[in-house]
């Protein structure tokens, strides 16, 4: 079975520290883009994070989105009051040297905000928030979005494998149309260089030995039974890759353009109008297979 790059995943978690939310959405991508959201101190395990996302989602354009609450008595926790309080005591002796009013309701408020993001309010941060339990937590929850996404990515692919092997069952068909049509084909193309010889040569001075040679030369370089020969080789192939189950884009595009050159080869050797046209219908069908390929994983 195949997977889609698209997918989506989201999974809700807490413990008694803190509310998780984990998002993540992923597009198709030559390779793997991750784009990660989280707060500033989170970012001590962003290395982990991105290693794991890209082992376990593989490729994609994939945006992740971590949101974090913290219940009351962890973020009294956080707070070092005796630097908050100097912060706040310089910001006020500022105001003073300026001559602005220290006492405005809406000054206080924005010296105090200002003094609680500065960095020094947290104390041993990563004891308090990267403990153990938090940490067991965050990649639990990464887990089981990830999970979520890849089963996602299932139901999507399933979607385009359909589509996928209904377009490649076409080009079967359409083969196997070309096959039946080659004989007559190879008639066609001995008779009309007789007629063309008889109408502008005289017969009795033919070679019948040489000619046949030539002919035989001249029809095996017109000959497509080699290329319809690996055209289904090819066609059983891609059948095959696609019950192999994750991961099997890539190969499955270099498989999609070895299937086009033999259709152009056919179609190039051909000089039939009736095989020109179901080597037209095989291009058409192969194009909505590659528009297919560029959202499978």
């Amino acid at each position: 079975m195949l997977y889609s790059m698209t997918g989506y995943g989201k999974v809700l978690a807490s413990n008694n520290q803190m509310n998780l939310n984990i998002e993540i959405k992923s597009l198709n991508s030559k390779g793997v883009d991750i784009s990660l959201k989280c707060p500033i101190w989170l970012k001590a395990l962003e290395l982990d994070i991105r290693n794991y996302l890209q082992e376990k989602l593989i490729r994609g354009k994939i945006d992740v989105y971590f949101t974090i609450e913290w219940k009351d008595e962890i973020i009294l926790n956080q707070i070092n009051t005796h630097s908050l309080k100097k912060h706040y005591e310089q910001f006020k002796k500022v105001l003073d040297e300026l001559n602005l009013d220290a006492e405005n309701p809406y000054i206080i408020a924005t010296i105090f905000r200002e003094a609680l993001n500065l960095q020094e309010k947290q104390m041993d941060i990563d004891d308090i928030l990267l403990n153990e339990e938090n940490k067991k937590l965050i990649f639990d929850t990464l887990e089981t979005c990830c999970n979520k996404l890849i089963d996602f990515r299932k139901i999507e692919g399933n979607k385009l494998e359909r589509d996928i092997l209904d377009q490649i069952k076409l080009i079967e068909n359409l083969k196997n149309e070309i096959a039946a049509k080659e004989p007559i084909r190879k008639q066609k193309v001995r008779n009309k260089i007789l007629t063309t010889l008889k109408e502008n040569f005289d017969e009795s001075k033919i070679d019948r030995e040489r000619f046949e040679q030539e002919m035989i030369y001249y029809i095996e370089k017109l000959d497509i039974n080699e290329e319809l020969v690996r055209l289904q080789s090819h066609i059983d192939y891609f059948r095959t890759i696609c019950n192999n189950g994750i991961g099997m884009g890539r190969k499955l595009s270099f498989l999609t353009q070895e299937i086009g050159r033999e259709i152009n080869t056919i179609g190039s050797k051909a000089n039939d109008e009736g095989i020109q046209k179901l080597v037209v219908e095989m291009k058409d069908a192969l194009e909505k297979i590659k528009e297919q390929m560029n959202n499978i994983l």
